[in-house]
């Protein structure tokens, strides 16, 4: 089973040669998936839920609440969907252009007791999708499986989005799970600009609304802390591979013309919305960490932060000392912070011991 684990891994991760193949029919590399894989998505998916739920709750000022009626696009054997199930909605319709494998996903669901409406679909071709309303749409590692190779990948993604993006209730989202490999992340967020172009709004992880700053060179991913089963570990630890915590390129967006609870970001370039180095400090904005710490070699602690401003290095030196600097070296991935006594230094701003640093949003940690 090892050996099978490793085989996959290296087909999603390396080569990319059973990227969107139909590998669901081996059964050596169908058990290999279910014991390692479809873990790991539906524990990505049922974080990110977590975070969706902490910003309603945050924007509506009332108790979180998860989306009601989910379709999931390229549910596979239903790991996001089961996920999303146990995230609080009350209906998923999984679909797939394998039946074989919507047949799985429907399996898994009565064997925990879970009822998993599925719909064969081919998202590439002619036909229509199930029809809507939906308060959430879920592409789970699916939109880098998608005219893999083709010229105009990126733009056929965008374009399948948008079309599913009529299928939303008001206040719908669309929640896009990626790899977070080099080249999908990049492809991600280059179809999350397009989206964003096409007047799309990011939720989350991003408080940035414009292009993506990382882009043309850079990438960005989220990533999470998570307890594995004791059997997962033995198989990672069999297989060579590691998975010490959960790296996804994700994103939460809506239809910015759609009604929501709570104001929406401005978008770069609409009235309102900052542009980088339109402020004088980017002291009290809200940002999000994007890096784990770095040191750089004059001992200064560094972190990358996205906001507002745009994308920037944050740093203090290490061991520095104040009441209000102290979460500063406890932060980590994807933690939303707003900081005061900000100073700009000649590679982004600085703080010292009068800076106050608040940890407003933590990322959540899978037990």
């Amino acid at each position: 089973m090892a050996a099978s684990v490793r085989e996959l891994s290296r087909g999603f991760t390396r080569d990319r040669a059973l990227a969107g193949e139909r590998y669901l029919s081996d059964p050596a590399l169908l058990g290999a998936y279910l014991l390692h894989f479809w873990p790991v998505s539906y524990s990505q998916a049922l974080l990110c839920a977590a975070m969706m739920r902490r910003a309603s709750g945050a924007m509506s000022a009332g108790a979180p609440s998860g989306p009601a009626t989910v379709l999931d696009v390229g549910a596979g054997p239903g790991a996001v969907s089961l996920a999303l199930l146990d995230s609080g909605a009350t209906r998923v319709t999984a679909c797939d252009r394998s039946a074989a494998a919507l047949s799985l996903a429907r399996r898994i669901a009565q064997e925990r007791d879970q009822e998993l409406a599925t719909h064969t679909w081919d998202a590439t071709g002619t036909a229509a999708p199930p029809r809507g309303p939906f308060d959430l749409i879920a592409m789970g590692h699916t939109l880098n499986e998608l005219w893999a190779g083709h010229p105009d990948r990126i733009a056929l993604r965008a374009e399948l989005v948008q079309r599913l993006g009529a299928l939303l209730a008001p206040g719908g989202r669309v929640l896009i799970l990626e790899p977070a490999l080099m080249s999908t992340a990049q492809e991600a967020i280059q179809v999350r600009d397009r989206l964003v172009k096409a007047g799309f709004a990011v939720e989350l992880p991003c408080i940035w609304q414009g292009a993506c700053p990382a882009l043309p060179d850079g990438t960005c991913h989220g990533e999470f802390d998570w307890k594995r089963l004791p059997a997962m570990v033995r198989l990672a630890h069999a297989a060579r591979i590691g998975r010490e915590t959960l790296k996804t390129a994700w994103f939460v967006l809506r239809k910015a013309s759609q009604t929501s609870t709570g104001s929406a970001v401005p978008r770069q370039g609409e009235p309102g919305a900052p542009t980088p180095g339109e402020a004088a400090s980017p002291d009290g904005g809200l940002y999000r960490v994007v890096s784990d710490p770095l040191l750089s070699k004059s001992g200064r602690v560094r972190y990358l932060v996205c906001g507002p401003l745009g994308r920037f290095a944050l740093s203090a030196q290490k061991g520095e000392r104040g009441p209000g600097l102290a979460p500063f070296f406890r932060l980590a991935r994807g933690d939303g912070i707003r900081f005061t006594g900000a100073v700009r230094r000649e590679t982004g701003w600085g703080l010292d011991p009068r800076s106050t640093v608040d940890v407003v949003q933590r990322t959540p940690r899978l037990e």
